[in-house]
């Protein structure tokens, strides 16, 4: 059990806005995630660099989050203390914002979304990660709200998405074998599916502020952060 990352989670969910802006050279501040990595370190947790633990990939990271590769990720951090966390352990778009070494020797990946105007994540070509912590904050409201990816989606939809997904890049193979036949113009048109995700239905659904289950997806958040 860690009273530490239970006492971060809670500060953290006390948050006003924060922004994560992008520079005129195409950078970013990634205010966001500094100060949720700050509330972490405050609450007893000690910041290691990334370059500690070069083959942490975004494959590998993936992997884990999706249930299939804790083995693996032990392997590359091998040596990492426990109490201990990683900002951008996969690079600055890589998942998940921070990889915390929790005590009792638990890995706990911790996901920073933020819009000035938002009120609803933008997942773009991700969904939900089941035991991730999503840390939303949000302009409009100059509030944060924290939850778990599995109190967002099911495991159906996600399947369901997954086959989408896999159809859809059939049927893009597919095509591609019909349009290259009939170009008689040599010029190599090429179409693909572009992956996104979002939620839709209005706000009963897509606020995540004024959502019913609001209140309960944050308590579970704090009961995860210190089981």
């Amino acid at each position: 059990m860690s009273q530490q990352l239970h006492q971060a989670m809670t500060t953290i969910l006390a948050m006003p806005y924060y922004k994560n802006e992008q520079h005129k050279s195409g950078g970013a501040d990634f205010g966001h995630e500094r100060a949720v990595g700050e509330h972490i370190e405050a609450a007893g947790f000690v910041e290691v660099a990334r370059s500690t633990y070069p083959k942490l990939t975004k494959g590998l990271l993936k992997k884990w989050a999706e249930g299939r590769g804790d083995a693996d990720l032990r392997k590359v951090t091998a040596g990492m203390p426990e109490g201990t966390f990683i900002c951008q352990p996969a690079g600055s778009q890589g998942f998940p914002d921070i990889l915390v070494k929790d005590w009792g020797d638990r890995f706990v990946a911790v996901e920073c979304k933020s819009g000035k105007g938002g009120e609803c994540p933008m997942w773009n070509d991700n969904t939900p990660k089941p035991q991730t912590i999503y840390v939303l904050s949000s302009g409009v409201q100059n509030a944060t709200t924290v939850f778990m990816g599995q109190d967002v989606i099911t495991p159906r939809q996600q399947e369901l998405m997954d086959e989408l997904e896999k159809r859809l890049t059939e049927i893009v193979k597919e095509y591609k074998v019909l349009v290259d036949a009939e170009d008689t113009l040599n010029r190599g048109w090429i179409q693909k599916a572009r992956k996104q995700h979002f939620q839709g239905g209005g706000a009963e659904k897509t606020n995540y502020f004024t959502h019913k289950e609001r209140a309960i997806c944050e308590q579970r958040a704090l009961d995860y952060s210190r089981n």
